[in-house]
């Protein structure tokens, strides 16, 4: 399934299987790969970072790998650029921001009408820092 160790490029067969994980094994996978790649992938619009929007939620969708995002944006006909931001500008910076703004993050969605998990900027700080203390 998906590689223990940090690598470059994901094969088909391992990003058709990442794509499957449920919600919250996805979750789960930037939890834990997030830290050892030492990155965070974002989705760069033609107007700053792409956010999902419904109700009165405001969300930034987050991968753990650039393949896992680029699939998003192939998948949903999106136009825009995967970023990587480092692991410890996005701690430091990036979710204090989030919290500020109110914006939450959703753990590597995989399609629109999929079921996909939202955590706030503080729960997902929470997680990296249990998991770097374990």
């Amino acid at each position: 399934m998906f590689p223990d160790t940090v690598t470059a490029t994901l094969n088909d067969t391992v990003l058709a299987q990442a794509k499957s994980l449920s919600a919250e094994d996805r979750q789960m996978l930037v939890i834990s790969y997030v830290p050892k790649a030492k990155e965070i992938w974002l989705i760069q619009g033609t107007e700053g970072f792409v956010m999902l929007e419904d109700n009165d939620s405001t969300r930034l969708p987050v991968f753990p790998h650039n393949n896992l995002a680029q699939a998003w944006l192939d998948d949903n006909q999106i136009t825009g650029t995967c970023v990587a931001v480092p692991f410890d500008e996005f701690t430091e910076t990036w979710l204090p921001g989030l919290t500020k703004n109110g914006v939450e993050l959703v753990m590597f969605p995989t399609s629109a009408d999929a079921e996909n998990l939202v955590m706030t900027a503080e729960e997902l700080s929470a997680e990296f820092s249990a998991d770097a203390s374990a």
